[in-house]
């Protein structure tokens, strides 16, 4: 039986994400971003966007009040996005239906290939919902690991909702 606090879905039961990987599609396109400010640390490779800051690359687009770059202890990219909310969007290959993500901070981790949404985190797409206070996405594996929040008084538990259409259609 699992922990009420945790669940593990897989994303072919779902249909989340299509069948392609965030982000993964997208790479062979430039990254733009805009924003009020931005400041570039340089001996630590550090830059930080401030103040309305969109990013996009190719499909996708992500919304935040600051967004950094920075590098994990291995000299790997670490992108870090924090908003009320921040926000994912971005259209997978051969997906009828674009993802739709928001939490309080979504990072991105390189080396591992993990996408993590912290904070009233959700996705959404072609009707299908995951909802908790973390939900990580696996590249590598196409795995969603969504988690409650067992630290409040109230567990926040996690919800999945999947449209009728998508358990007829087997996606």
């Amino acid at each position: 039986m699992m922990e009420p606090q945790r669940i593990s879905v897989l994303l072919l039961l779902l249909g989340l994400l299509g069948s392609s990987t965030v982000l993964a599609a997208d790479t062979n396109h430039p990254i733009e971003i805009t924003a009020d400010t931005a400041m570039r640390e340089e001996p630590s490779g550090k830059t930080t966007y401030r103040g309305d800051v969109v990013l996009t690359q190719g499909s996708l687009e992500i919304r935040a009040d600051s967004l950094v770059f920075s590098f994990d202890s291995d000299n790997t990219t670490l992108i870090t996005a924090k908003g009320n909310p921040a926000t994912l969007k971005q259209r997978p290959e051969n997906a009828d239906a674009p993802v739709d993500a928001s939490a309080a901070t979504i990072e991105y981790h390189e080396k591992s290939e993990r996408v993590r949404l912290v904070g009233n985190a959700k996705i959404l797409q072609d009707g299908a919902v995951i909802e908790g206070n973390t939900i990580e996405y696996l590249v590598g594996t196409q795995r969603v690991i969504a988690a409650g929040s067992p630290e409040t008084g109230a567990p926040q538990r996690v919800k999945v909702t999947i449209p009728p259409n998508s358990l007829r259609d087997g996606k």
